[in-house]
């Protein structure tokens, strides 16, 4: 039996995003004051960060917004939303902020370590492939002890180019050293219809769908609602 490789996104599907990221926006809110500029609480200002920082993500899969402005501006769009003070500058100190704190956070989606060590256990090669910046996916990897499980962490960032462009798997495989005839094999798991099934199953991959909140796409090869309904699926080659 040859095993099918595998690759992971990691934001949202192994690393929990969501928790977080609203962890590190409640210690910059607490250090840097925010309540004294006009912003009602935390709550608002979390959900006026999340609006924003979806737009400029959005803008930046795009191509219309670059990496160093995204970092800042999220944080200047939600402080207008939330009706508050934006002195000059402060954007910037808060993306600094944000990002020093953002990474070291700990949270996992449930099932990650135990579903990771079974894999591995059964020899399956498996690497990342994400969308995020280099520095801070390869620090919220190594923080979180998910580096030893994987070959390699490809990001769109290092690659140039961004999911689901064919050409970011293509890259990532020939990175990973994967043969022609391995290539068609790959199992691309991830939260995002868009760029972790359809986006690889352009290529010939197939693509298991992460979808905790329960929705079914028939277009992907297969959808889970927990990671160790992975362990349960026939990832062969």
């Amino acid at each position: 039996m040859t095993l099918a490789p595998l690759f992971f996104d990691l934001d949202h599907t192994l690393w929990d995003f969501e928790t977080n990221s609203r962890l590190a926006l409640e210690q910059g809110f607490k250090d840097l004051g925010l309540a004294s500029l006009g912003v009602a609480d935390l709550p608002t200002w979390i959900r006026h960060y999340e609006a924003a920082n979806d737009h400029c993500w959005a803008e930046f899969r795009a191509g219309r917004m670059d990496k160093a402005t995204l970092r800042g501006r999220r944080f200047e769009l939600a402080l207008e939303a939330c009706g508050a003070a934006c002195p000059v500058g402060f954007p910037g100190q808060m993306g600094e902020h944000y990002l020093a704190h953002s990474p070291c956070q700990k949270t996992l989606i449930p099932g990650t370590l135990e579903v990771l060590e079974t894999l591995r256990a059964r020899g399956h090669r498996m690497w990342v492939l994400t969308n995020g910046f280099d520095e801070v996916q390869h620090l919220k990897m190594d923080n979180c002890n998910l580096t030893p499980f994987f070959e390699g962490v490809y990001t769109s960032d290092a690659l140039e180019v961004k999911k689901p462009n064919p050409q970011a798997y293509r890259l990532a495989a020939e990175r990973a050293g994967l043969t022609a005839a391995e290539f068609k094999y790959v199992v691309m798991v991830g939260d995002s219809l868009e760029s972790d099934v359809l986006g690889a199953q352009q290529v010939g991959w197939r693509g298991v769908h992460f979808a905790p909140a329960g929705e079914r796409h028939p277009e992907a090869w297969r959808t889970i609602q927990s990671l160790p309904e992975l362990l349960d699926l026939e990832l062969k080659a």
